[in-house]
């Protein structure tokens, strides 16, 4: 019953942190992309610039939330579980959708 906790070592520590702040980043820039794709999709649908401009807030402060929720959930999942594979595979998943959704910007 004197099962030790592994714990994870300073350099993975480091590096989630490291990582983490990455992620943040890239929230970020992707919010400002699906803003920007969602000025053109309006557009292209027919509707005005304005009503587009208008209509953006609502979407950022969305988005904004659901990035809040996701950065607060990935920050409590990170620090339970640093070091394991489970936790470097998120911050995979994490920067693939975000570089995919930067990209997706950038195609468009």
């Amino acid at each position: 019953m004197d099962e030790q906790i592994a714990r994870p070592s300073t350099r993975s520590l480091v590096l989630a942190a490291v990582l983490w702040l990455i992620t943040f980043g890239l929230a970020l820039n992707a919010i400002y992309a699906l803003k920007e794709i969602y000025y053109l999709v309006s557009v292209r649908l027919g509707g005005s610039i304005e009503q587009a401009l208008a209509s953006a807030f609502g979407l950022v402060w969305c988005l904004g939330f659901v990035g809040l929720v996701v950065m607060i959930g990935t920050t409590e999942y990170h620090f339970k579980h640093a070091g394991q594979p489970k936790s470097w595979r998120l911050f995979a998943w994490t920067i693939a959708v975000e570089i995919s959704i930067i990209l997706l910007y950038y195609i468009l």
